[in-house]
């Protein structure tokens, strides 16, 4: 089943450090259009991600958004370091033993000298790394979500062109009898007028309206085109540009039959197949 080119998909990825959260909405588009919405800091890597976009999707109006959320409300954490907190407890052990004196050291009281704590940057290549994990994640649930729209509209479109494949049966049923309608009514007129036509004659010219009714190449291309979208609709591959093309190739069919119709019966089949074909177009424009 074909893919449609809308869905929604969000992907929250937690490290120690903080979290990032990505998510990607797209709307049909006749090509891959891509825009980005992201903390400067993973503006190196925008190039990157990109192609990773592409190397999923080949058709659609495609927003990204990556958000970074640091823990602690600045853009760096806090950590101890342990050789500077323990240089300070050994010299206040030293300074308690000098003044003979067992005065408790608090912990707090050492946390707020110089150096014990110190900032710790959060590395750009940890958050590059965790950006392309949530957008990874983000492109296969979009995919999911794209895939499942796809399923009905592949249903939706195959029930339409099924229609119009019996409509085309039906044709190749009445097309002789309305030939053969056609002739007797031709036949009519020339005794109701009281004309006389050679035998060569007429046979010449039942003949050349006999070519000038013929639909049966219409209604071959009909089936060959039928046939090819029910291949395209089964397949697992971007098919939306080679549909379109497709109804382009069937209204094209459903006009002539329209220009050749002698009958009401011709002429309502070939309205309700562009009517349909209407249908189909409108559908696929959410194709891939």
């Amino acid at each position: 089943m074909p893919n449609s080119m809308t869905g929604f998909a969000r992907v929250d990825e937690t490290a120690e450090w903080g979290n990032v959260v990505c998510e990607l909405k797209s709307v049909n588009h006749r090509f891959l259009d891509l825009s980005f919405r992201m903390s400067d800091s993973l503006r190196a890597a925008e190039n990157e991600l990109r192609e990773k976009i592409r190397s999923h999707l080949s058709r659609g109006k495609v927003e990204c958004s990556i958000s970074i959320k640091l823990n602690g409300s600045g853009a760096a954490q806090m950590r101890l370091d342990p050789e500077v907190a323990k240089s300070y407890l050994d010299a206040a052990s030293e300074l308690s033993d000098m003044l003979n004196t067992n005065t408790p050291i608090n912990p707090t009281d050492i946390l707020r000298m110089q150096g014990v704590m110190v900032s710790q940057e959060v590395d750009n290549a940890e958050v590059k790394t965790l950006a392309t994990k949530a957008l990874s994640a983000c492109l296969n649930a979009l995919s999911e979500s794209r895939q499942r729209e796809g399923d009905v509209l592949g249903k939706e479109v195959l029930m339409r062109t099924e229609k119009i494949r019996q409509l085309t049966i039906g044709l190749s049923e009445i097309a002789p009898a309305i030939r053969k309608n056609y002739e007797a009514k031709m036949h009519q007129r020339i005794e109701d007028a009281n004309i006389e036509v050679s035998a060569e004659r007429l046979e010449q010219e039942l003949v050349f309206i006999a070519q000038k009714m013929d639909i049966e190449e219409e209604i071959d291309r009909l089936h060959a085109h039928l046939d090819q979208i029910d291949e395209l609709v089964a397949s697992n591959q971007p098919i939306g540009r080679k549909l379109d093309f497709l109804m382009q190739e069937l209204n094209r069919e459903a006009n002539t039959l329209g220009s050749k119709s002698q009958g009401l019966q011709q002429t309502n089949t070939s309205v309700e197949m562009k009517v349909l074909i209407e249908q189909i177009r409108e559908q696929i424009q959410n194709i891939e």
